[in-house]
């Protein structure tokens, strides 16, 4: 029987500072370059990874649209592989409604804007027996924070304090305050990982940290990784030392998860019975899975959204009317026609602006996890988005931009309104290509031209700024919270701003929000960074993608988070 959560909303998750101050309550997916630092651990790697499944009864075969050079958190963004194959977990993790709850933490309360204390569970061990404490903690975090440039984009990192009186316990000090910050440290960035002696500082240099790469990262999830190989599989076993082994599905032994980037790949290997499990099916594909006797099909709305960035410092697209009339006519609901999901009034569907408070989990007192709720209902979100050319043609018009020398192609003063359109099959997915598609053919319509062309290294061209437009599958909450992700891209100073947009009421109201532990203030300035984005056609806002997931009848008890950083749990089984 599939085990599938159907509610779809959830509230931004956001901490309240009570009197007291208490509380105790996914790009990334572009394969990368191996580094020359990996280079000779990969090789050594591959001598003992197993090149296909296991075809025990016991075993299971899984594709993955997203593999790397390491697993190593240190390096991009591998911390979601470990995290997927059931093989790294952190401190806190979020429900399908985006609240925090403890996972390796038993507690979690704020002492004051810049001092957080964490208290891990008792018992707590690494896959290979050795038990977990908060210096491991500690060390996973310190270590991330110094080597992925990631980490500082989350927060600014002080100092992190052990107790004296308990091995569990430890207090993450700040440099400013941080509201979010135990969102942020769900994000598997953050895995809890068995650090060896050459992975650690010497003591001689405490602060410097070696750039090793761990081979096979030692983790507490329900398996671990026996084996892999960079940019092909990952095989793992199951945890014999799992501390809710009790709570886990015994039936499975190990798992193969095999490299298969594309959709058709993916597609053929199950229907061939080569895989068991398959992640981002296209939308023309799913009626492929239509019998219900061999597959099982799940799929929800996802905090992700399709973004089409625009390069700001073109000084034809910091025309207003420029973007208004590329806003305009942008067709959304033939897009979604044909790759599904919901049309984007803006950045952040509202599923993941809004909804009740949950409260805390088990354990965790007076936490929030509360949502948004009637006042995010109070925005028409459905009026921030028309479809209409003639409207884009008389944006046109009125602003003086015509085509002067009748080539089907406007311009100002000469310079045609004609621009670099870069993309790239992104998590998993074709749909960069058909949204691309779509928009030149509407654009034409109203004299503007796009030139598209496939992007194998579109990192490197957006760190460079040689685009006019960029495609991307964006986890709008990766964490639960929207300060992260509105912050690095759409600030002014953003780390992640690439296409240099610059508003100086957005700026303000992001800073307003870096401030803010009030629950209802910064549902609000959230709701007024939305909207101001959406009216100054910061971005193109494209659809809310619905993510999927197939699988044969063989599998028993899966489930499709919100939050797809997570994939295979400790509850997932074979059908005897």
């Amino acid at each position: 029987m599939t085990r599938f959560h159907s509610a779809r909303t959830f509230g931004l998750g956001l901490l309240t500072l009570l009197s007291t101050m208490a509380l105790s309550s996914c790009s990334p997916e572009s394969k990368t370059e191996q580094p020359e630092a990996a280079a000779g651990a990969s090789t050594s790697i591959s001598t003992v990874a197993t090149a296909a499944a296991d075809s025990s009864a016991q075993s299971l075969k899984v594709s993955l649209f997203f593999l790397n050079y390491s697993l190593d958190p240190k390096d991009y963004f591998n911390a979601w592989i470990l995290i997927r194959a059931g093989v790294g977990e952190s401190l806190l993790r979020l429900s399908d409604t985006g609240e925090v709850l403890p996972h390796l933490a038993e507690s979690f309360s704020v002492d004051s804007p810049t001092a957080y204390t964490i208290k891990l569970k008792s018992g707590l061990t690494f896959s290979d027996g050795t038990p977990v404490t908060a210096r491991d903690a500690k060390l996973s975090i310190e270590r991330v924070m110094a080597l992925n440039p990631r980490g500082r984009q989350y927060f600014a990192l002080d100092h992190i304090d052990l107790s004296t009186t308990d091995e569990l316990t430890l207090t993450i000090h700040t440099k400013e305050p941080v509201p979010e910050l135990f969102y942020n440290l769900c994000e598997p960035l953050f895995t809890v990982l068995k650090l060896p002696e050459n992975a650690l500082p010497d003591a001689s240099s405490p602060t410097v940290w070696p750039d090793v790469t761990l081979q096979l990262p030692v983790g507490t999830g329900p398996y671990k990784v026996t084996a892999f190989v960079p940019n092909e599989s990952i095989h793992v076993e199951r945890n014999e030392h799992y501390y809710a082994k009790s709570q886990a599905n015994s039936s499975i032994e190990a798992i193969d998860y095999l490299y298969m980037v594309d959709e058709q790949s993916r597609v053929m290997a199950l229907q061939a019975g080569e895989v068991d499990l398959i992640p981002t099916v296209n939308q023309a594909s799913l009626p492929l899975f239509a019998d219900s006797s061999k597959y099982q099909v799940l799929r929800r709305i996802s905090p992700r959204t399709n973004v089409v960035y625009i390069n700001h410092q073109n000084p034809l697209l910091a025309h207003d009317a420029v973007r208004t009339a590329m806003n305009l006519a942008l067709n959304r609901e033939q897009i979604v026609a044909l790759i599904g999901g919901e049309k984007a009034n803006s950045l952040i569907a509202p599923d993941f602006v809004g909804g009740p408070s949950s409260g805390a989990g088990a354990g965790a007192g007076t936490g929030t996890g509360a949502g948004a709720g009637a006042n995010a209902a109070a925005v028409d979100w459905q009026s921030l988005a028309p479809y209409s050319l003639p409207q884009a043609a008389q944006v046109l018009d009125a602003a003086g931009l015509v085509d002067s020398n009748d080539n089907g192609t406007r311009d100002i003063n000469g310079t045609e309104l004609s621009f670099n359109y870069y993309l790239k099959a992104d998590h998993g997915s074709a749909d960069s290509s058909l949204i691309a598609q779509s928009m030149q053919q509407d654009f034409a319509k109203i004299g503007i031209e796009l030139k598209l062309f496939p992007a194998e290294n579109l990192a490197s061209i957006m760190a460079s700024g040689t685009f006019d437009f960029f495609s991307a599958n964006d986890s709008t909450v990766p964490t639960g919270d929207p300060y992260y992700f509105l912050h690095t891209r759409f600030h002014t100073k953003g780390e992640a701003n690439y296409g240099h947009y610059s508003n100086a009421t957005v700026d303000s109201l992001l800073e307003q929000m870096q401030q803010s532990f009030e629950v209802a203030k910064r549902q609000e300035l959230t709701r007024k960074v939305l909207v101001e984005l959406q009216k100054d056609s910061a971005a193109l806002f494209v659809n809310h993608i619905e993510i999927n997931e197939v699988a044969s009848t063989r599998l028993q008890d899966l489930h499709l988070y919100s939050f797809d950083y997570y994939f295979i749990d400790d509850k997932v089984g074979i059908n005897q």
